[in-house]
């Protein structure tokens, strides 16, 4: 009775309602961007003389049935995706086909360029290192406990994880080594016991790293021992973290976008038309401006020129209807909750 009475209900409510963006893809030339939705569907969008315009019309691509790109990266005419059925290597000239897959029995959560090679962090608590251009793995690396959800490359033979044991780690791609871990939650400044340890992303510059997710996200300098600065974003969640030389810029499960000095001296709070945001991308190729595009709920893009303006929004889903099946909900997230 409950089940033919979702059916009869779910359907005259818009997709859009459920719908949101998990991460965005920007091609090598800058003249594309990919959204992935919590849905399993993907959408492109063309960006036109540097600028993504209002009028810009985003285009169903690929609807993969069960597989949800969590995460990707783009490099080299080639993009990386973290999917709930494996890890992949695209061509972008075959787009959307996928090239290359790897442990097709494994959900991924993260993943980073290193180098020449590709690394994934899946929710068994293991990294894959896969070589882009012979397609091969190269090594597997262990240690943490539940899912990785953040994987990012300190230079051409280290690179830095993190993920739901709430333990940073920078590991030796040579050796296959953890040199040296943290644990954010243990800095007094960053815990948020309620919230719990879990880290959901992280990202790195030379020898730092700013990283968080139930602990408050925090600046650490890897020659030291303890945080540097705390960047206070109160009960937010952390969902995307990323240095823009002297800045970092980040955003999470609320509406804004904060941007911190490297003391920890908040800069700007800018707020989007977002329930939530899930990914940003920058573009800095004009010599005019530089523009932001961020994404998560609902279903439209909010592109914020020279940083902090927001300009327009770009709906990338309008009229489609939901199916009769039970939808993912707008909050669930399984990178948050899986062990």
């Amino acid at each position: 009775f409950i089940q033919i009475n979702l059916r009869m209900i779910y359907p005259m409510v818009k997709e859009s309602y459920f719908l949101r963006t998990d991460c965005l893809i920007q091609s090598p030339s800058h003249e594309e961007i990919i959204i992935s939705t919590n849905l399993s569907k993907n959408y492109l969008v063309n960006v036109k003389q540097n600028v993504l315009s209002a009028q810009s019309k985003p285009t169903l691509i690929s609807s993969a049935a069960g597989s949800r790109i969590y995460k990707a990266v783009s490099k080299n005419g080639m993009y990386a995706t973290a999917t709930s059925s494996g890890f992949g290597l695209c061509d972008w000239k075959s787009l959307p086909e996928s090239t290359g897959e790897y442990d097709t029995d494994t959900s991924f959560n993260s993943v980073g360029w290193i180098g020449k090679c590709v690394i994934a962090g899946g929710d068994n608590g293991k990294l894959i290192v896969v070589d882009s251009v012979s397609q091969k793995k190269k090594k597997e690396f262990s240690g943490h406990s539940g899912s990785v959800n953040a994987v990012k490359a300190r230079d051409e033979n280290s690179f830095v994880s993190a993920g739901f044991d709430g333990i940073c780690r920078i590991w030796d791609l040579r050796t296959g080594e953890a040199v040296k871990k943290f644990t954010p939650s243990a800095w007094g400044s960053a815990s948020r016991p309620k919230l719990g340890s879990y880290i959901t992303t992280l990202d790195v510059w030379e020898d730092w790293v700013v990283c968080g997710g139930g602990p408050n996200l925090s600046l650490w300098y890897l020659k030291e021992d303890s945080g540097v600065s705390l960047l206070d974003m109160g009960n937010t969640i952390p969902s995307v973290v990323t240095f823009v030389q002297d800045t970092i810029i980040a955003a999470g499960n609320d509406s804004f976008i904060y941007h911190w000095g490297l003391s920890g001296k908040l800069k700007y709070k800018v707020t989007s038309k977002l329930d939530s945001v899930s990914d940003v991308i920058l573009d800095s190729r004009s010599r005019d401006r530089t523009f932001l595009v961020a994404a998560g709920a609902p279903a439209e893009l909010n592109v914020f020129m020279d940083l902090g303006y927001l300009s327009h929004t770009v709906p990338y889903l309008t009229i489609e209807r939901a199916c009769a099946t039970f939808p993912i909900l707008p909050n669930d997230d399984h990178r948050v909750c899986d062990s």
